[in-house]
């Protein structure tokens, strides 16, 4: 009676900060000692959410309108989420409506609606990001403590998306890492895909294809768990714009049609356009100029129909591009020329390729100096904005036009850092070719870490059901008890069986049953410190299956598979118990092999190559033949496996370059 009077004289919020602080000292007590005499705890619990309800419903009555309020607030708040607000013509409206609506002291949707002004700034011209970014900065400082938080989180991404529309992209990195990390730490689902959807983004454009996609897969999956489907269709424009810049136009479209297709039947008219650019890169890619210029010119009208003429400028500059692509200088100079003067110099990507496009008239009409003059812009701009794609394209330009001009030395060195930036992006891909495929895997953790918030969430509604329902204290600690003692057992078990079934999955390749890529790579770090510590040799064979996309494109991806099966049962029949055999890329294998000199690596990879090519292939598929490419490297003084790997890489290349069907060693 006395806890109760107690109770009676302290307010709603703090019995709900009591009771939050009894779980956690409750699922504490129980996990982490082991003990069996819970029913004390949960009876003190148990009393507390009575006094709860009970304030409840007498205060109910007094609160009715605030709950309305509340309710009005919540649905707002959806009608953001799905994008269903317009901006500016309602998102201002509803914005002060909100305002008005959420309760002084109502903290968690008064952080909602900072989150939401921070994002509906004004960012139109350079001079209006900065403005968003020194809003976004005084915010943070306002909700710095405590770290980490959800609105500190919010505002991070926020910021760092107009550090990234202003070209700071080291900053709007720094702020997308934090973001990243802190949302890991409050175990929110739905701050993780916002996070990784904006870095994967941002990754993308930068030519960071491997960790874009890791990065947008990881978010796609979370977001179609979370059912947003506004954010899974936004999130998969990136993603299908990802793939066409990692050099698989094809699977864009395939996403980029059935989003055209989705937006058109919503009337999104301005995500419809923003699709059709895309789609229009990826017939650019795959050589269908006709149809690029025809989705280009469509959306070069929607920006002048919504009187926007600086992105309408930069369509025409898009247009313009495609016609030299075809040769057509005489469709492509009218466009340049009536358009160059309104994209403004601090417009950074659209005005690097208003600039590489001059150029590339310039040096086809024999007007060098011009020329150079443009493409000195562009690289600046390019930079500024961490476009490296766009960057060997103007620094291979430039090459091109001193070499015009017989400036040899110059179109050397230009050549050179040509050079460079292109192997720097070739590395990027080299290093990260199924990453996919581990984001993929890896996205199984933030599953299960869902399933269990949703089952804490269904625990403590059942508690509170439960104590509803009950006439009396006693048995509702009895059955509150049995409940969580079951669902703690039933998770207990659960878990034990999840995690020897992600132990097993995370060693092995589903499709051949090899070890996988992070299994092959941990096992040959091992052989490599044992090799270095005993002075025993160890060698590697990195083979991958020749012109692999053709037998994919002509025979089908279930033929591939097939191929994939048969490459990896040939393999690992010709090889020791004591040798690892590992799936490490889509076609790419890598074999270990422990106390094997270079030269007996070498007989042993010609073999293997011998047994692939004249085994009979007709089994799999009819005409077909199929060939393996392969490298050798062996341990010398390396410390850790990549270097040893990269020198694997580097002969295999050169048998590829040799004519395939080759064993080439380092």
């Amino acid at each position: 009676m006395h806890f109760m009077g107690m109770a009676l004289s302290l307010t709603l919020r703090d019995l709900k900060i009591i009771i939050d602080a009894q779980e956690r000292q409750l699922l504490k007590f129980m996990l982490n000692r082991g003990h069996v005499k819970y029913s004390f705890v949960i009876a003190k619990l148990s009393v507390i959410s009575i006094c709860i309800s009970f304030l409840s419903l007498t205060s109910l009555s007094l609160k009715a309108e605030e709950l309305t309020n509340s309710e009005k607030a919540d649905a707002i708040f959806r009608q953001f989420d799905l994008g269903e607000i317009n901006y500016p013509e309602q998102s201002d409206k509803m914005l002060a409506e909100l305002d008005r609506l959420i309760a002084d002291d109502d903290l968690k949707r008064r952080h909602k609606l900072v989150g939401l002004r921070c994002w509906y700034q004004d960012s139109a011209t350079t001079e209006e990001i900065n403005v968003a970014i020194e809003h976004a900065s005084k915010l943070i400082l306002l909700y710095s403590d405590p770290k980490p938080s959800y609105i500190l989180t919010e505002l991070l991404m926020c910021r760092g998306f107009y550090y990234n529309l202003n070209s700071f992209t080291d900053k709007a990195l720094v702020d997308y890492n934090k973001a990243v990390d802190d949302s890991y730490k409050l175990e929110s689902p739905r701050l993780i895909a916002d996070a990784r959807s904006l870095r994967g983004t941002m990754f993308s454009y930068q030519g960071e294809y491997s960790t874009a996609l890791e990065d947008l897969i990881t978010a796609q999956q979370i977001y179609e768990s979370l059912d947003t489907p506004y954010w899974e269709i936004f999130n998969l424009t990136e993603l299908a714009t990802a793939y066409r810049r990692f050099g698989d136009p094809a699977t864009a479209l395939r996403y980029q049609e059935k989003l055209l297709a989705s937006f058109t039947e919503t009337d999104q008219n301005l995500d419809a356009n923003e699709v059709r650019v895309q789609m229009g890169y990826s017939y650019e890619a795959l050589g269908q100029f006709d149809k690029a210029i025809e989705h280009f010119k469509a959306a070069k009208l929607y920006w002048e129909a919504n009187d926007d003429p600086e992105m309408a400028a930069d369509m025409a500059v898009t247009i313009a591009n495609a016609y030299m692509a075809l040769g057509q200088y005489d469709k492509a100079k009218p466009l340049l020329e009536n358009h160059k003067h309104i994209i403004p110099a601090d417009f950074d990507a659209p005005y690097s390729h208003l600039m590489y496009a001059l150029a590339q008239m310039a040096h086809h009409e024999g007007n060098s100096k011009q020329a150079l003059a443009y493409l000195e812009e562009s690289q600046q701009a390019f930079n500024k904005s961490a476009n490296n794609r766009g960057l060997t394209d103007a620094q291979k330009l430039t090459s091109e036009v001193h070499a015009s001009e017989q400036n040899w030395q110059q179109a050397y060195l230009e050549l050179v850092e040509y050079n460079k930036t292109h192997a720097a992006l070739d590395e990027k891909l080299l290093s990260d070719r199924n990453a996919e495929m581990l984001a993929r895997f890896d996205n199984s953790k933030f599953k299960r870490e869902n399933e269990l918030l949703e089952r804490a969430a269904k625990a403590r509604e059942q508690q509170l059901a439960v104590m509803e329902r009950n006439d009396t204290l006693q048995i509702v600690v009895i059955v509150l008890s049995v409940i969580i003692l079951v669902i703690l057992s039933i998770f207990a078990y659960k878990q034990l069986i999840r995690q020897r079934t992600y132990r097993q999955l995370a060693l092995t390749d589903e499709l051949t049953g090899l070890s996988n890529r992070r299994d092959t790579y941990n096992q040959g770090q091992l052989f490599l410190k044992q090799a270095k510590a005993s002075g025993k040799p160890f060698s590697v064979i990195s083979f991958d299956a020749d012109h692999f996309k053709a037998v994919n494109d002509t025979l089908g991806h279930e033929v591939g598979d097939k191929v994939l099966i048969k490459l990896a049962e040939i393999a690992s029949s010709m090889m020791r118990d004591t040798d690892v055999v590992g799936r490490v890329g889509g076609e790419e294998f890598l074999i270990l092999l422990p106390n094997v000199e270079q030269g007996t690596a070498v007989e042993i990879a010609n073999r293997l190559l011998s047994t692939i090519a004249n085994f009979d292939w007709q089994q799999v598929a009819p005409e077909l033949k199929q060939t393996v490419s392969a490298g050798v490297a062996s341990f010398s003084n390396e410390t850790t496996l990549s270097p040893l790997l990269l020198k694997a890489d580097k002969a295999l290349y050169k048998a590829k370059e040799s004519g395939r069907n080759c064993v080439k060693a380092v």
